[in-house]
């Protein structure tokens, strides 16, 4: 706690004396006194004029309590309090009980920083005290919920603080978002108009120290509420541009609805953005859109219906808007400075003190000066790994085909002097279609890494984001069929997901029984442990998939966890989406026809990687079968078929790995050996495939409705690899004997990297921070049995637009060290520059470093400016 002067502290020592906080009060109850329930009286002494949060807080706690059995009184003052328990809830600055009790019982107040809180155990005389206190509502709000949940852990309810720990905890990450689509009307309105569902989701949000949620508005043009404005009110002057079967009525009970749901938002404590994508109609004739709403008229409907909007829905925090094309705006740059010069004017006109957030795809720098000009708070939202979940750090070198593009990542976007601010988007929903996932390590990783450029957060999608996408009038599905359904609302099937990205974003250290709790709440004690570790390893199967294989990168056309990667020529074509760490199936063939080493990761590892993780999938769900006994359920059940699929989807890609190599070796070199291969690979995969839908069963609806095309079923997209291997095998036969009989190519045997040839040991100490202009020597620890071939020394600016400048590190007089040094001249004020390692021993095997398994793969070094 902050110091505070001489008269501050006598005033709160008078507080304490004429509060009666040190001595018990003359009216105090016996618990024997108490009748019914647990027999514990608990007295709640709170400040007065406690914000919404905190509000919320507190009934969140009376509410356990309550369940344990255990009666609540709310006293006005600690003497009042007639409890054989004491639990103060406050504010830490000021003059309230919280402060008074931080002093009384020597704990140590939380940080001055938003967010803030403490739980701290104490004794008062003859009373059990929790103190529990926050440097702001939301900090106060967090400590009460965090109690709150583990009054629910109590084994003994005459004991409910029994798992109350102490805690002094405040935010890593400062901004935690949560952001949701309207893919379809029909599934958005099974939800929007539910307050009952909203109570559930934005405390789900709440307990899990999510501070933003994010509603996004229209997607593309056959998603709901693109646009926007007409499904909420006419704009005056604009009388024509309306959706057909939107009544006023209508119009009235949505906008309502959304006020309704901003103020349960705030009730939580909880920022709300509203997401405005869309501010044109495309092709309105195929998707019921307005038709008088185009270029000639966008710019003064939008000033006029942003105004309107502002006005009629007043306590949105902030506006997110996607600014390119896909907007529906022209790709020219003076039509969109048109555009938005007016807009952010007209924003700046009503007053408003709102925040800005832009997409930064396709953002040209004219538009981010205009948006400056104009005086908004901007802060641009980027994507992390394109439009997939990958691995847990922004990627080493992103696909060349959009190395160049303001699309998949910070692009140029990191240069000093900073005008704005960064948000990073975790753009899940192109890979979390439905299945279950839940990694910490994962999280905790990628929490990390959204600090470069002082990122002030970061915003993950709700799984299930892009439900009926692209089926505007289809009726809406359930998700698991009837007979498998154990939640009221599907959202609820995915409470770890959103537990992970919430708690370890505020704190990555947040303890594991915050979530071995509940799985063992959910499953007993002895199947839990074996849940958690085959989800958490099953986790990791998606991320890789989409690090060395992207077979479809945009949201609505990736479905990694049904798509079977296409063609096995497809499958063998596809690139890396960060050919940095990994080599393409074709790279591998090219290199091992041509005898060349790489320290970048092979498929045929990542093949190995998948047959391991696959035999650990499975291994972990046998034995939480085997440990389950009565505690088995629904949950349990889905659980298991979710880590069966991903279990076997991992056993898929390790055997369509080496199809896909023999395949492409086929094409280089003709020789039929190579096909032959390809094809009993390719077999073994399908085998694997059809255990895939094997442990679907009947579980999950025929119907899954997340993407463009008929990626609907593993059933389906078993049947497309059965028809192409049918291909594969005629074109086998199609080759006439000579052919057969002809000799070509030979294709090596690969002696790199095997678990009997492991890579050169290493060890680096980081350099992070440099000065301008000046040389820095990197120094490296590199040893092998086999010999050290060569130790390379990777770097580039903090812009993925440019290549990496490799430098040979020599060695130096001391043992096993090699250094490399970057010239000053590369060390520029504009950017911070990145740097990581290649080493290879002398029988080829290789291996990059930092260690992408453990950590970030680089070293970011940030300069002093």
């Amino acid at each position: 706690m902050k110091m505070r002067n001489v008269a501050d502290v006598l005033i709160n020592l008078i507080r304490l004396s004429s509060a009666g906080l040190a001595l018990a009060g003359p009216n105090m109850a016996s618990a024997q006194e108490i009748e019914g329930g647990s027999g514990v009286l608990v007295s709640l002494v709170a400040d007065a004029d406690l914000g919404p949060g905190a509000r919320h807080g507190i009934s969140k706690l009376k509410a356990a309590l309550a369940e344990t059995g255990a009666e609540v009184e709310e006293a006005a003052a600690p003497r009042a309090a007639a409890g054989e328990i004491m639990i103060v809830a406050g504010l830490a600055r000021g003059s309230g009980f919280a402060v008074t009790a931080i002093e009384r019982l020597g704990a140590t107040a939380p940080a001055d920083l938003p967010e803030s809180l403490l739980i701290h155990n104490g004794q008062w005389r003859d009373k059990q005290v929790l103190l529990a206190a926050g440097s702001d509502d939301r900090g106060l709000m967090y400590a009460l919920l965090d109690v709150a949940d583990r009054i629910g852990w109590a084994k003994d309810p005459r004991r409910p603080l029994s798992e109350v720990r102490d805690a002094r905890e405040q935010p890593d990450i400062p901004e935690r978002a949560l952001s949701v689509y309207t893919m379809q009307r029909k599934w958005v309105e099974s939800r929007f108009y539910d307050e009952a569902y909203w109570a559930r989701y934005l405390d789900m949000l709440a307990e899990n120290r999510y501070n933003s949620f994010v509603f996004i508005m229209g997607y593309s043009p056959a998603t709901y509420l693109a646009p926007a404005y007409p499904n909420f009110f006419d704009v005056e002057g604009f009388p024509n541009i309306q959706y057909a079967e939107i009544t006023p009525e209508r119009q009235q009970r949505n906008l309502d609805m959304l006020n309704k749901i901003i103020e349960m938002t705030h009730a939580r404590s909880i920022n709300f953005t509203l997401g405005i994508w869309d501010h044109l109609p495309r092709n309105p004739e195929l998707y019921d859109l307005p038709q008088n709403l185009g270029l000639s008229n966008v710019v003064p409907y939008t000033k006029a219906a942003l105004k309107k909007l502002l006005h009629l829905v007043p306590e949105i925090d902030a506006i997110q808007f996607r600014m390119h094309w896909e907007s529906g705006l022209p790709r020219d740059e003076d039509v969109l400075l048109d555009f938005w010069g007016s807009v952010f004017q007209s924003i700046k006109d009503t007053g408003r003190d709102i925040r800005i957030d832009v997409r930064a795809k396709g953002l040209p720098d004219s538009v981010i000066d205009k948006t400056l000009e104009a005086g908004m708070d901007l802060r641009l939202t980027t994507k992390y790994w394109a439009e997939q979940l990958g691995m847990p750090f922004h990627p080493t070198h992103i696909n060349r085909n959009n190395q160049k593009d303001r699309r998949h990542g910070y692009a140029d976007l990191l240069r000093y002097p900073a005008k704005f601010r960064i948000h990073w988007k975790l753009w899940n929903a192109g890979t979390q279609k439905f299945l279950l996932w839940g990694d910490p390590e994962y999280v905790r990783r990628f929490a990390a890494s959204t600090h470069i450029y002082n990122g002030d957060g970061f915003e993950v999608n709700e799984i299930q984001a892009t439900k009926m996408a692209f089926n505007p009038r289809e009726e809406p599905f359930d998700l698991l069929n009837e007979p498998y359904q154990y939640y009221d609302w599907e959202f609820e099937r995915y409470w770890h997901f959103f537990q992970l990205f919430g708690r370890l974003g505020y704190n990555p250290n947040t303890p594991s029984e915050v979530w071995e709790q509940e799985f063992e709440r959910r499953f007993g004690k002895e199947a839990a442990p074996h849940v958690i570790a085959g989800l958490q390893r099953a986790s990791g199967v998606l991320p890789r998939i989409i690090g060395y294989n992207m077979h479809a990168f945009p949201t609505l056309s990736g479905f990694p966890s049904v798509d079977n990667g296409g063609s096995l020529e497809d499958f063998a074509t596809t690139l890396p989406s960060d050919i940095g760490m990994f080599m393409s199936i074709q790279e591998e063939a090219e290199h091992r026809l041509e005898g060349k080493e790489s320290a970048r990761i092979w498929p045929h590892q990542t093949s190995r990687w998948f047959e391991q993780t696959a035999k650990d999938i499975l291994s972990h769900v046998a034995k939480a079968e085997k440990s389950i006994g009565r505690n088995r359920n629904k949950e349990f059940d889905s659980t298991m078929v979710d880590l069966r699929i991903l279990g076997n989807l991992a056993q898929y890609h390790a055997r369509r790995i080496p199809a896909g190599v023999n395949w492409a070796v086929f094409e280089e070199t003709k020789n039929v050996s190579a096909l032959d291969k390809a094809i009993v690979h390719e077999k073994r995969a399908i085998d694997a495939y059809e255990d895939i839908v094997a442990a679907a069963g009947n579980i999950y609806s025929d119907r899954l409705l997340y993407v463009r095309g008929n990626h609907t079923h593993w059933r389906s997209e078993l049947a497309k690899l059965k028809d192409d291997l049918k291909k594969l095998e005629q074109q086998r036969e199609a080759l006439d004997a000579q052919a057969k009989k002809s000799k070509r190519k030979a294709i090596p045997k690969f002696a790199g990297n095997s678990a009997d040839n492991p890579p050169p040991m290493f060890k680096h100490t980081p350099v992070t921070s440099a000065l301008p202009f000046e040389p820095l020597m990197i120094k490296a620890t590199v040893a092998d049995p086999d010999g050290v071939k060569w130790v390379r020394l990777l770097y580039r600016h903090l812009t993925q637009f440019e290549d990496y400048v490799e430098l040979e590190m020599k060695p130096t007089d001391m043992p096993n060290e090699y250094a490399a040094t970057v010239p000053g001249a590369f060390i520029v004020p504009e950017w911070d520059f990145m740097y990581l390692f290649e080493v290879m021993d002398k029988k080829n095997s290789g291996k990059t470093y930092p260690d992408m398994e453990k950590e970030m793969p680089y070293v970011v070094v940030e300069l002093e400016r």
